[in-house]
């Protein structure tokens, strides 16, 4: 047995390259990660076409259970968007691989966080530790995160922030609006709210949005799933040149004037 994970890119199925695509014609059973990724609506489908055979969209429970490994497969593949290995549920896949004795090999695609400098202006060196935001609850209100981002622009790096994904899409801006500020009032911390950020709105999708402006004005916005959000640390003169290119002279500006 042999299990192939693909990242299937930014763009769904037109971004498989032609080596995945040589692989998944050679797979007798494709299973599709919809957990922790989120694909175009008719990714499924496009796939179905390209490969003749219907994929088996898991579910959290079918991806975490590792029971698509007991289907009796000689060669599969398990497709995640963007790239392999931006979720630790895909090291705990190749891990059990190992454990079970099947092979494994990574086919690598384009990523979200790779594909962030070439939409901001804001230079890849100068990029801190990603950071997940969970959702909360009553009972539930971590810090960590929102102390990681005071930690890299304390250190002059910039933050990318991962939403928690709810009922197969990104947790709504409001709701992450209202966890930043939970966590930042619990960690008796200033707010990051009045801070300069840039959201990145289904990148590599048709309708794609790139935009410019502090947090709490992007987050007022009804935010369209996928997105992430980048909170940068002061940037150098370089990388307000880029962003001036990107989003205009007058926008980065009047946003990064004070810092």
């Amino acid at each position: 047995m042999n299990l192939n994970i693909i990242g299937s890119g930014l763009r769904g199925t037109r971004s498989i390259t032609l080596e995945q695509k040589d692989v998944l014609l050679k797979s007798d059973r494709i299973f599709v990660d919809s957990y922790t990724s989120i694909f175009e609506p008719n990714f499924a489908a496009d796939l179905e076409e390209i490969t003749g055979r219907p994929p088996v969209i898991l579910d959290r429970e079918g991806v975490e259970s590792f029971s698509f490994l007991d289907s009796g497969f000689e060669v599969g593949s398990f497709i995640v968007s963007g790239d392999p290995f931006t979720s630790t549920t895909h090291y705990a896949i190749m891990n059990e691989c190992r454990t079970r004795g099947i092979g494994c090999r990574i086919y690598e695609n384009a990523s979200i966080t790779g594909s962030i400098p070439g939409r901001t202006g804001l230079s890849p060196y100068r990029t801190g530790i990603v950071v997940s935001i969970p959702r909360i609850s009553a009972n539930f209100v971590p810090v960590s995160p929102v102390m990681k981002i005071i930690s890299n622009i304390d250190n002059g790096l910039h933050t990318t922030l991962l939403i928690d994904l709810d009922s197969g899409k990104n947790m709504d801006s409001s709701v992450l609006l209202e966890t930043l500020t939970a966590m930042t009032e619990k960690a008796g911390i200033e707010a990051l709210t009045a801070r300069p950020a840039i959201s990145l709105e289904r990148l590599g999708w048709s309708d794609e949005q790139v935009n410019l402006n502090f947090l709490e004005k992007i987050l007022e916005n009804d935010l369209k799933s996928p997105y992430s959000i980048v909170i940068p640390s002061k940037p150098d003169s370089n990388e307000l040149e880029n962003m001036r290119g990107i989003f205009g002279h007058n926008a980065v500006n009047n946003t990064f004037g004070m810092f």
